[in-house]
């Protein structure tokens, strides 16, 4: 009998473990999901950022009364065991996560399979240590320790389960890529325009569909949809027979990706904003970064027409290559087909002249700000212009688009505060851009906050640095997020001869954020440059 009431007890012990297991791997499905479901760069997280949690092993502690035998150590465990487990409950972080775990279709069937490779030999230990009073007390300690250690082992539960997921994934994915490219391939009158580029494309991608909507019924994957799963589904799910055009951007992380989309797709009108060194880790070099973009060049018809950005040098030196009549645009270099003159930042967005090489002269007045935006819109009209809008029409798009989210996105609170959010995946250039922005704009004191920039390979931490330089020429407060990956970015803010008693190294935002807001006044711009993923969290 007491036997059996020991079993009761200890299985209601078992309640917050089970509990205390189950966030830990939603945790882990949080990171693989951020990391796109590869296991490669989620090993590649759990190298670099993966703190091993060794608290989850202070519950071995409660396997050692099971040594000695007997009702009270068997108690004393039972209570160890359920303290421990109740601390780590109340201490977990409840911090919100920038981006939060969305539970997909894939992320459902990917945690289900985690919880039951994790909870399979849980119950099985959980069996030994509650019903098996028969054994030695060192079997029943022993399995209480493997127990208590399987939360630690939590990253290897989440690759498992992610390698015997992958199969049906990988086929479900064929699948449904088959047929999104049935589709648009039934499709035929359909204008398909595809951007991509190191940065700017979603901006790009914003501003040209909203000018085609002035003559088309258009159809946008919305944010950054830009790998084949994200345009696979807008696709299947919302490609209608009345759509006119269809305005995606491509995204890469490796070679192969654009050619890849562009299979899907197939894009007649493609688009290259810039070439720079993002995500240089996953590309090995800036020669491959060039190749993989101008993949989209490649797949384009000799009917096809290729808008090219003529700034970039890089661009300017492969436009050779392209298959098709090129479009060329820019701001700042000569025989163009389309540009921008008499650029003015104001209070209230831009204002610039689009000239075009047939002649025009249209002055235009946009809410964005910044002269890399400016250069967006001359690079979406250049396209535009190629479906026959008018200036007229264009002019009127211009004036209504509204900022991008995340992408110096200028509001102005209700006490007067003007706060500028620039916080999706800094880049140099936009980061360059974003303190043109704040050298510009008259009025009040310039705050910046910012965790810096990753992902730029061998130079990130000289771009950092130069970062910090431009910040400090720019600004008059500057709060840096995370003392160890901001090392570069302070460096530069202080040999600019930046006062050191107007910077702020901050543990997280929320502390930045009580730095600056308590400093700030009316008329003040507070920049928000870079926000990074939950995964780069110190």
């Amino acid at each position: 009998m007491t036997y059996t009431i020991l079993s009761l007890v200890w299985i209601v012990a078992a309640v917050p473990y089970m509990v205390y297991a189950v966030g830990r791997l939603a945790g882990e499905l949080h990171m693989m999901q951020q990391n796109t479901y590869r296991n490669d760069r989620y090993g590649s997280w759990l190298k670099s950022k993966g703190k091993p949690r060794w608290t989850d092993l202070l519950a071995l502690l409660a396997a050692v009364p099971l040594f000695l035998g007997g009702l009270v150590p068997d108690l004393v465990a039972i209570v160890l065991w359920v303290l421990v487990y109740l601390m780590f409950l109340k201490g977990r972080d409840k911090t919100p996560a920038k981006k939060p775990l969305v539970f997909t279709e894939r992320a459902t069937r990917l945690y289900v399979v985690t919880l039951v490779i994790f909870f399979l030999p849980s119950l099985a230990l959980l069996f030994l240590v509650v019903a098996n009073y028969g054994a030695g007390n060192a079997a029943r300690a022993l399995s209480l320790m493997i127990l208590a250690a399987l939360p630690f082992a939590s990253p290897l539960f989440m690759l498992a389960a992610n390698t015997l997921a992958l199969p049906y994934e990988e086929h479900k994915k064929d699948r449904y890529f088959a047929e999104a490219k049935e589709i648009l391939a039934g499709e035929t009158d359909l204008l398909k325009v595809a951007i991509t580029g190191s940065y700017g494309k979603t901006s790009v991608k914003h501003v040209l569909n909203r000018m085609l909507e002035e003559k088309y019924y258009t159809l946008m994957p919305p944010g950054s949809y830009n790998t084949p799963m994200g345009i696979t589904r807008i696709v299947r799910e919302q490609l209608k027979p009345i759509h006119q055009a269809f305005v995606t951007e491509m995204g890469a992380k490796q070679p192969g990706d654009i050619a890849e989309l562009c299979d899907l797709v197939g894009p007649r009108y493609g688009l290259i904003t810039a070439l720079g060194e993002a995500h240089l880790e996953s590309f090995g070099s800036f020669e491959n970064i060039a190749k993989t973009k101008f993949e989209l060049i490649h797949a384009l018809p000799a009917d096809g027409i290729a808008v090219l950005n003529f700034d970039d040098e890089a661009i300017r030196a492969r436009a050779g290559e392209a298959p098709c009549r090129v479009v060329s645009y820019g701001l700042h270099g000569e025989d163009l087909d389309f540009w921008a003159e008499n650029i003015r930042c104001g209070e209230r967005g831009m204002t610039f002249v689009l000239h075009s090489k047939e002649g025009a002269a249209e002055e235009m007045h946009t809410r964005l700000l910044g002269e890399h935006n400016v250069l967006n819109i001359v690079g979406a009209a250049a396209m535009a212009r190629q479906f026959g809008l008018t200036y007229k029409q264009l002019k009127r798009a211009v004036a209504a688009l509204a900022p991008v989210e995340h992408r110096l996105e200028l509001k102005t609170t209700a006490n007067g505060l003007h706060i500028i959010d620039d916080a999706f995946n800094s880049n140099p250039a936009g980061a360059a851009a974003a303190m043109d922005v704040l050298r510009q704009i008259e009025g009040g004191r310039k705050f910046l906050i910012t965790p810096g920039m990753v992902e730029l390979g061998e130079k990130e931490f000289e771009e950092n640095k130069k970062f910090g330089g431009l910040a400090a020429a720019a600004c008059d407060y500057i709060a840096l997020v995370g003392e160890r990956q901001t090392v570069p970015v302070k460096e530069g803010v202080l040999e600019a001869g930046f006062p050191e008693d107007h910077l702020f190294v901050a543990k997280n935002l929320n502390e930045a954020n009580t730095f600056v807001y308590g400093k700030t006044q009316k008329g003040d711009y507070v920049l928000y440059e870079n926000d990074l993923p939950d995964t780069y969290n110190e």
